[in-house]
């Protein structure tokens, strides 16, 4: 016979939800004569419906938030954090080397402003998600001072001032919201469905801070800092 710790550990394991765990007890007779499930799965966890031993509810949940808990942990030890290789006097990198752990981890969302020009001369700009590129690129070269950013036409938005052409392109952590009216851009981040406006004139919330950045290797940089919420259910 399975000992009670191995037997919560692979329920746990199995079953997303105690619900489905419970079902997995039930057979088609079961449903058949007492048509109701919520029923089904009163009567066993009762004891009154089935000759094994039923996990307690409290049991199945305290041992998920825990192992939850531990795959979250080891996620964070996993992420590979670059900017201890911060070699650069850009005051941009510098600020990103700060806020990458907390970008990784999911406490921050950092959109990035980059107006700069551009290896065939032309001016160009772009709202960029620092999640995202940290999870898509090796930043090392960046921290290091070897490779600049370059605004692209994949970020969350993109304006190429010499052609006057623009994309909008929403990401995992950000909505783009343009408003082709008050030509307005405003980015939703998607864990809390917080609304981030970046318009110059628009004031910083307690949720939201806004950085001019000077002395560095860009012709204008800026940071967009939100403090994430709990996801919305």
């Amino acid at each position: 016979m399975m000992d009670p710790k191995s037997e919560l550990d692979k329920a746990v394991n199995a079953f997303m939800t105690y619900e489905d765990y419970l079902d997995s007890m039930l057979t088609k007779d079961d449903l058949m004569f007492l048509e109701d499930k919520e029923m089904c799965r009163d009567l066993l966890v009762l004891g009154y419906h089935s000759n094994k031993r039923i996990i307690p509810k409290e049991a199945f949940d305290q041992r998920k938030a825990q192992k939850a808990a531990q795959t979250e942990e080891q996620n964070v030890k996993d992420i590979r954090i670059c900017g201890s290789e911060l070699q650069t006097s850009c005051n941009l990198m510098q600020a990103l080397a700060k806020r990458e752990e907390d970008n990784l981890t999911g406490c921050l969302a950092t959109i990035i402003f980059i107006r700069d020009i551009n290896e065939k001369g032309e001016e160009v700009s772009a709202y960029i998600d620092y999640r995202h590129r940290l999870r898509t690129e090796d930043w090392i070269p960046y921290f290091r001072g070897e490779k600049k950013i370059v605004p692209s036409e994949k970020d969350l938005s993109f304006y190429n001032w010499v052609k006057g052409t623009s994309y909008h392109t929403s990401s995992a952590n950000f909505e783009v919201v343009p408003d082709t009216d008050t030509l307005k851009l405003i980015f939703i981040c998607t864990t809390d469905r917080y609304v981030i406006d970046v318009n110059p004139k628009t004031q910083t919330t307690e949720k939201v801070f806004r950085l001019d950045l000077a002395d560095t290797n860009y012709e204008q940089a800026a940071i967009f800092d939100h403090v994430v919420d709990s996801p919305i259910p």
